[in-house]
């Protein structure tokens, strides 16, 4: 069996791109498996006490990188940033565990695939930029694939669809904070500073809804920190390797495992109308990617010239 250091000295060898993808394949079973895992504690955990255990267990799969780098490896020039990224990333959590106890887990992770397309909506709102064509047609294509999910009037309706929207309009703000951040912080000090903020935000409402779980539980907390974990560090990898547009597409793979997992374990139905608005979702979401690599792309031309 190949060490970790074989692993990775493999992976530097490969191209940018392909980095990236195995990355991003890596993120996908980890994100699906420590998600579902939270679902089937749900039956005897709370969300304050699940969230909490996946963070200090999650912290404790970090200590290593920093006792070997130090404080001088915590050293940064983005704190408020990388604070303002834990604190998101600890909402998010919490609002995927709410909507993954109230909605199939297809579900919960078709809808996470207009994270490309809000963050694109937020950079306008926020950061005053233009709302142009491509943009538009990809709120729009996204939303319709949305309500092919929701099918609002014709299901009843269930909160776990607000609660998949705030974790997929958290996951938009990750999205972004990621890239813009791996342009100078290696992805172990921003996965550390995510960790050490969501352990401390999560602790206060542990405390007050606390269950000591029993060792069973507590096995199953432990491998839920580890792939959530896991799935934070292959992220990072996989946008430090390449960028967006390389690593988007292969985010489908999620929704594969997702419908696999939840008729497996959950005997959740295979329901079409998900694959069909997961599957508009996630072209939409490509198609504003590429349009805005386009766009930078000419941008930057044009500013040479």
């Amino acid at each position: 069996m190949p060490t970790r250091p074989q692993i990775h000295i493999g992976l530097r060898n490969l191209s940018p791109a392909n980095q990236g993808i195995i990355w991003t394949i890596v993120a996908s079973f980890c994100v699906v498996a420590f998600t579902a895992i939270g679902k089937y504690l749900m039956a005897e955990l709370s969300v304050p006490m699940i969230t909490f255990f996946r963070c200090v267990f999650g912290a404790l799969f970090i200590i290593p990188w920093i006792a070997r780098v130090g404080l001088v490896g915590l050293t940064t020039k983005r704190p408020i940033l990388l604070v303002a990224r834990g604190i998101n990333t600890l909402i998010g959590l919490y609002c995927v565990f709410y909507a993954v106890g109230l909605l199939p887990l297809a579900d919960v992770v078709a809808i996470q695939y207009s994270k490309p397309i809000f963050a694109s909506l937020a950079a306008v709102l926020v950061l005053r930029e233009i709302m142009y064509g491509s943009r538009w047609r990809a709120l729009i294509i996204g939303f319709i694939g949305m309500l092919m999910i929701i099918r609002p009037g014709f299901t009843e309706w269930n909160f776990g669809v607000l609660f998949a929207l705030g974790a997929m309009a958290a996951g938009a703000f990750t999205t972004i904070s990621v890239k813009l951040m791996t342009r100078t912080e290696p992805p172990d000090r921003i996965v550390a500073y995510t960790l050490i903020v969501m352990t401390l935000g999560s602790a206060i409402p542990a405390i007050l809804d606390w269950q000591t779980p029993n060792p069973e539980q507590l096995l199953w907390l432990i491998l839920l920190g580890g792939l959530a974990t896991g799935f934070q560090r292959a992220v990072a990898r996989a946008y430090a390797a390449a960028d967006a547009t390389v690593v988007l597409p292969f985010e489908f793979v999620r929704l594969l495992i997702a419908v696999t997992c939840g008729y497996l374990i959950f005997e959740e139905a295979l329901d079409g109308w998900t694959w069909a608005g997961g599957t508009i979702i996630f072209i939409a979401s490509v198609y504003v990617v590429r349009e805005e690599a386009k766009r930078s792309s000419f941008l930057d031309s044009n500013s040479k010239n």
